[in-house]
């Protein structure tokens, strides 16, 4: 076995060891059970094992739980040939304010509610929506800066809705409602011999989510600790509900009506409202 092998598995046993016991360690400590000189430690640091640990307050190091990885000799092996991002390496930038908008509505409408919604990852989508909207409208929320242009006017509200509305999620849930008036067992019965007769019903929905963070994030280093937890949420301030407001014009200028157009037929919309404000929207269909 060579040197630089002896050393790594060196490096390995006393991991290993530590994770085990859950006991901290200095680097200094490390590169002694290790072997190497402190210039090849140097080397290997910040490739090989920084990755693999969590550094605490005082300085020193702990194994963290992504060893359980390469917690045998051959995976291990194979890690220090190789640069891993894990927890160690995040910061956390946490948001006091934010918004989440959910849609509810049958799978069918999938296909066309995506195509409407990819359409505003484009810049040409979301002036046409604006325009529907409104340039004064627009204003109103977002007033001119000096002599500004309604060209460069639109083009800076473009890169505030770009900065905000990057994406959005879709998850399928499988639910049952009841499809008409309270009956017994026996009338749902009868009505299901009927052609048109369903008392029960099954359908799969579409949950379109939206989340939007307010505000400037509290930026920390991440550490597996509960304090981060522990602290409190701070209120808005006026700056922040300020923007959380626009999100919120913004989302139903672009976004809402979109969705309400394509999926125009269905006897009822739903949109959950929650964080900055919880509230539940429903659009039906009005008995003529």
């Amino acid at each position: 076995m060579s040197t630089e092998s002896i050393q790594q598995e060196n490096a390995f046993k006393f991991l290993l060891d530590r994770f085990e016991s859950r006991k901290p360690f200095t680097k200094k400590e490390f590169q002694q059970a290790t072997g190497w000189t402190r210039q090849s430690f140097v080397t290997y640091w910040p490739k090989q094992f920084k990755t693999l640990l969590v550094e605490l307050a005082d300085g020193s190091y702990r194994v963290g739980e992504v060893f359980r990885r390469v917690a045998s000799w051959e995976k291990f092996r194979g890690h220090v040939s190789q640069v891993r991002r894990v927890a160690a390496d995040y910061t956390t930038s946490t948001f006091d304010t934010v918004l989440v908008f959910e849609f509810f509505m049958p799978l069918t409408n999938e296909g066309y509610l995506r195509t409407a919604l990819d359409a505003l990852f484009y810049k040409d989508s979301i002036l046409v929506r604006l325009r529907i909207a409104g340039v004064e409208n627009v204003k109103a929320r977002f007033p001119l800066q000096g002599s500004e242009e309604d060209g460069a006017y639109l083009e800076r509200m473009c890169g505030w809705i770009a900065g905000k509305f990057i994406g959005y999620s879709i998850s399928h849930v499988n639910g049952r409602y009841r499809a008409g008036e309270l009956k017994s067992i026996q009338e749902a019965s009868d009505d299901f011999l009927k052609p048109s007769g369903r008392y029960l019903v099954d359908e799969t929905t579409a949950i379109v989510r939206f989340i939007f963070p307010c505000g400037k994030p509290a930026k920390n280093k991440f550490g597996a600790t509960g304090s981060y937890f522990d602290k409190g949420s701070a209120e808005g301030d006026q700056e922040t509900n300020k923007e959380a407001e626009n999100i919120h014009w913004f989302f139903h200028a672009l976004f809402v009506q979109s969705i309400v157009e394509i999926v125009n037929g269905e006897d009822e919309i739903w949109l959950l409202e929650s964080g900055f404000k919880h509230k539940l929207h429903i659009w039906r269909v009005q008995n003529t």
